[in-house]
């Protein structure tokens, strides 16, 4: 089985927009169209069965538009939607309580499309409730190819985070720091936190990939592509040439993701 812990979609009105918008930003190319359909024909046609479908509220005034699309998946069988909440906006708490009661197992949060450092205070209160909830929270890590210094959610930020709420189900993406794997693993490792393999083929080798693995722990990483920016099929072939077992290689496929959101 083979869960991807890292994807984009938008509705199909806006799906367009969106993917051309980011890519231009980030001078990357996209693989999908953007939609659910082009989503699930990447995905299932290069063998994942399950995906986890992230959305970000950019600013206070797209929260509920982001979870009502959210909660309108949480029936899709291959689907697991996870909504967001933005620390700016005065209904953040509510919005978490309808997400878990929909039955939504997660939020993401992006620290530069937020617009706010992770270690930031005022976030705190959704991060508490999100423990309290027992709602995963999935943060981008390290550096945004969009977006310059001063990196806001870099590994020794996100540390103050995990090591402040040490209960929550925190998951930091792009190996625990994109373009920032050697502070990943010095910050991070020690803690709680999983991490998942999202765009890592494009940015890191995979010896660097393996080395970020292995201090982290085989049981601590999720695969994820974060499609529409990279594939199942270049994941993959980027985790096929490091030297993991079939055991390590079926916790990071779907073993794990299944734990962290207790899937049958």
């Amino acid at each position: 089985m083979l869960i991807d812990f890292h994807s984009h979609a938008w509705l199909d009105k806006l799906a367009a927009g969106a993917v051309r918008s980011l890519a231009e930003k980030a001078h990357i190319p996209a693989f999908t169209d953007g939609t659910l359909a082009d989503t699930r024909r990447v995905l299932h046609g290069q063998g994942v069965d399950t995906f986890v479908l992230l959305n970000i509220a950019v600013a206070p005034r797209t929260e509920r538009h982001v979870n009502d699309f959210a909660i309108s998946l949480v029936h899709e069988a291959d689907i697991i939607p996870f909504g967001s909440v933005h620390p700016d906006s005065e209904n953040a708490l509510a919005e978490l309580a309808r997400l878990k009661a929909a039955g939504v197992k997660g939020v993401k949060f992006h620290n530069e499309y937020q617009n706010f450092f992770v270690d930031d205070e005022k976030a705190f209160p959704l991060y508490e409730r999100c423990a309290e909830l027992g709602l995963v929270m999935l943060f981008h890590g390290g550096k945004d190819l969009g977006f310059g210094p001063p990196v806001k959610t870099s590994p020794a930020r996100m540390r103050r985070v995990a090591e402040k709420f040490k209960g929550a189900k925190i998951v930091v993406a792009h190996l625990g720091g994109q373009r920032m794997e050697e502070e990943a693993i010095g910050e991070l490792a020690s803690t709680t936190v999983y991490i998942d393999t999202s765009y890592a083929s494009r940015c890191a080798s995979p010896e660097l990939g393996e080395k970020v693995i292995r201090a982290f722990g085989a049981d601590r990483v999720l695969f994820g592509t974060d499609c529409p920016w990279d594939t199942p099929a270049s994941m993959l072939a980027w985790l096929d040439k490091m030297a993991l077992s079939p055991e390590e290689r079926e916790k990071i496929y779907s073993g794990n993701a299944r734990t962290l959101l207790r899937l049958p």
